[in-house]
């Protein structure tokens, strides 16, 4: 399941600017803004379970997760208001495209480099 939203989220990245680029700026942004909505989701709703469910360091992580995605959302969802500032869109691209590169790491190279 994983590696599908994985692909999913390489496929917005690669979508948003392909629709900056035809001149469709409003549609490229709010495209950027789902997965931080969703990554903020799956935040809250391992914060929802409580420490004792989930363990305490995984409670731990996933606050600190959900700073770092309630941040990159308020970011999006500012480019997606303000569609004619390029600089936005491309810095919450690039934001986007820094957490999709970890993501990637984690999931797929993090067990061969590790070892």
């Amino acid at each position: 399941m994983s590696s599908v939203l994985l692909l999913i989220w390489i496929l917005v990245l690669i979508a948003a600017p392909i629709l900056r680029a035809v001149r469709r700026p409003t549609p490229a942004s709010w495209l950027l803004t789902a997965l931080p909505a969703a990554a903020s989701l799956a935040s809250f709703e391992d914060l929802a379970r409580g420490a004792a469910a989930v363990g305490e360091g995984t409670f731990e992580s996933a606050e600190k997760q959900l700073v770092l995605f309630l941040l990159l959302l308020f970011v999006t969802v500012l480019a997606a208001f303000r569609t004619q500032t390029r600089w936005l869109f491309w810095a919450a691209w690039l934001m986007n495209a820094v957490v999709c590169a970890l993501v990637v790491y984690m999931a797929l190279f993090w067990k061969v480099f590790a070892a």
